[in-house]
C-alpha cells in the first residue's frame, strides 16, 4: 500500500475520533480498497495477502477493530436473513441496503425520502439525526412471486 493511501486511511481514523491502531488501519485499508461487502474471513485474508505489517492478526483484534470503526460511522455491518455478518466501507458517503429475509439478498439503494425523515424529526420532535446508513428488511420481489419460499436459497448477501 502506497504511504498517501496509509496517511489517507489513518486520517479518516483519527478525524472519526479513534485512535490509531495496527488492526484498525489494515481493516480500513482493506474495506477501502475492496468495495463492496466482506465477511470477517474475506478481510483476513486480504490482510494476510496485502497489508504486511497486519500478517498474522488474531481474528478477535479485527472483531474489535470493526466494532470500533463500525461505532465510529466508517465501517457498516450489513446482516442478512441466516447469513453472517458483512461489512463494508462506509467513509463519508450515504447509502441505504435493503435486505431479503428469504433470501437474504442484499440491495445497495440510495432512498431519497431519508432526508424528509430527518427534516420531521428535527421539526416534530426537536432531534437532530445523522442518518448515513439504513437497512430495511422484508422479503424481495423473488421471493415474494415463489409465494414466501426463498428464491435463490442460501443466497449470499451482495
Amino acid at each position: 500500500m502506497s504511504q498517501t493511501f496509509d496517511t489517507q486511511i489513518d486520517g479518516a481514523i483519527r478525524q472519526s475520533g479513534l485512535r490509531r491502531t495496527m488492526p484498525r488501519a489494515a481493516v480500513a485499508a482493506v474495506l477501502h480498497r475492496h468495495p463492496g461487502h466482506h465477511t470477517v474471513e474475506e478481510i483476513e485474508a486480504a490482510i494476510e495477502r496485502e497489508y504486511p505489517p497486519a500478517r498474522g492478526i488474531a481474528r478477535s483484534s479485527v472483531y474489535r477493530a470493526l466494532e470500533a470503526l463500525e461505532t465510529a460511522g466508517l465501517v457498516v455491518a450489513v446482516r442478512g436473513a441466516q447469513e453472517e455478518a458483512q461489512f463494508e466501507w462506509a467513509g463519508s458517503r450515504t447509502h441505504h441496503h435493503l435486505i431479503c429475509d428469504g433470501c437474504g439478498h442484499v440491495s445497495e439503494v440510495t432512498l431519497a425520502r431519508v432526508r424528509s425523515l430527518e427534516q420531521e424529526a428535527r421539526r416534530e420532535h426537536g432531534f437532530d439525526t445523522r442518518v448515513r446508513h439504513l437497512a430495511l428488511r422484508g422479503t424481495c420481489h423473488g421471493c415474494r412471486e415463489a409465494g414466501g419460499q426463498a428464491a435463490g436459497e442460501g443466497g449470499k448477501a451482495r
